[in-house]
C-alpha cells in the first residue's frame, strides 16, 4: 500500500476507534453519574448532534474542531505528553502557512495528526453539549474527568467499552455513525 494512503487509512481507523472509546465512555458516564434525564434517547441525540458539528467543521479547512470549541466554549483541549498547542500545528491551525507540501511532508503530517484524534473527538462532543445543553467549563471538566476514569477502568478496551455502553447506558454504538465510517 502507498505510504500516504496507509497514513490516511491509519488516521481514519484511529478516528473510529476514538469515537467508540470516547462516546461509549461518555454514555456510561451520563448513565452512572448524571440525572435520569440522560437516558438512551438523549444520549443518541447527542451523538447525532456531534455529526452536525463534524459536518460543519468539514465544510472548510479554515477552522479545526479544536479551534471551534475554543472559540465557542472558551476552553483549549490539549493532549497528554506534548508541550504543543493546536495553535502551533499547521494541521490544526489554518492560519499557519506551510506552503506547498511534499508527499513526505503530507505523510508525516498525517502521522502526527493521529495523536490528536482523541482531542478532536472530545472537542466535537463538547461543542455539541455546549450548543444544545449550554454546557460550560464546569460541567465539561466534570464530564472529561468521568470519561477519563471510565476509559482507565476499562483499560481503553474499545470492545469492552462498546459492550458496557449498551449494558449500562442502553445505547448501541454498533452501526452508529456509519455514514462517517464509509
Amino acid at each position: 500500500m502507498d505510504a500516504l494512503k496507509k497514513a490516511e487509512k491509519d488516521l481514519n481507523e484511529e478516528m473510529f476507534k476514538q469515537v467508540d472509546i470516547i462516546y461509549s465512555s461518555a454514555a456510561i458516564a451520563f448513565a452512572r453519574y448524571w440525572d435520569k434525564g440522560w437516558g438512551p434517547l438523549r444520549i443518541r441525540r447527542l451523538f447525532e448532534l456531534t455529526q452536525q458539528c463534524w459536518d460543519e467543521c468539514g465544510e472548510t479547512n479554515e477552522v479545526s474542531m479544536l479551534e471551534m470549541v475554543e472559540n465557542e466554549v472558551g476552553i483549549e483541549i490539549k493532549i497528554p505528553d506534548t508541550d504543543k498547542s493546536w495553535h502551533e500545528l499547521a494541521f490544526l491551525n489554518a492560519k499557519i502557512d506551510v506552503g506547498r507540501m511534499t508527499r513526505a511532508q503530507w505523510i508525516y503530517m498525517r502521522q502526527r495528526q493521529k495523536r490528536w484524534i482523541s482531542a478532536m473527538v472530545m472537542s466535537c462532543m463538547f461543542l455539541a453539549l455546549h450548543r444544545k445543553y449550554g454546557f460550560g467549563h464546569e460541567r465539561l471538566l466534570r464530564l472529561m474527568g468521568q470519561i477519563d476514569e471510565i476509559r482507565i477502568e476499562f483499560n481503553y478496551d474499545r470492545k469492552a467499552l462498546v459492550k458496557a455502553c449498551l449494558e449500562e447506558a442502553g445505547v448501541s454504538l454498533v452501526g452508529a455513525l456509519e455514514e462517517v465510517r464509509q
